[in-house]
């Protein structure tokens, strides 16, 4: 799994690092990755005749699930054993969605899906 933080701080940042390792990095098996970023995402917001401006800190939680798999630990009410059919070898980061989306952390989150190769020698 990796993690793209867009916190619009760095206290931000920290924060959103800390749920992750407090609470997501202990299900899972191989490990997390986590990258700060200095980039905040800035929502305009129509409220009648004025816009509103805000920081929605986000974070981006790349795994390498199916979207089906993605959309059912999402979803919570399927069992276990349903979603460990649907997410197979990638199970960790399926109970990893399923606590995120559990605990409604104070950011948003936006999920993806890609192929992670860690490097093959490790520096």
């Amino acid at each position: 799994m990796k993690v793209v933080l867009k916190g619009g701080s760095e206290k931000k940042n920290d924060d959103m690092q800390k749920f992750f390792m407090e609470n997501i990095f202990p299900i899972l098996e191989f490990g997390m990755a986590i990258e700060p970023s200095d980039s905040k995402i800035i929502v305009y917001e129509k409220d009648g005749e004025t816009v509103k401006k805000y920081i929605d800190s986000t974070a981006e939680v790349i795994v390498e699930l199916t979207e089906e798999a993605r959309n059912l630990a999402r979803d919570g009410s399927v069992s276990d054993d349903e979603l460990k059919q649907k997410s197979g070898e990638f199970f960790d980061e399926a109970q990893a969605i399923k606590k995120i989306e559990e605990l409604q952390p104070d950011f948003s989150v936006e999920y993806y899906s890609c192929r992670y190769t860690p490097p093959s020698s490790k520096t």
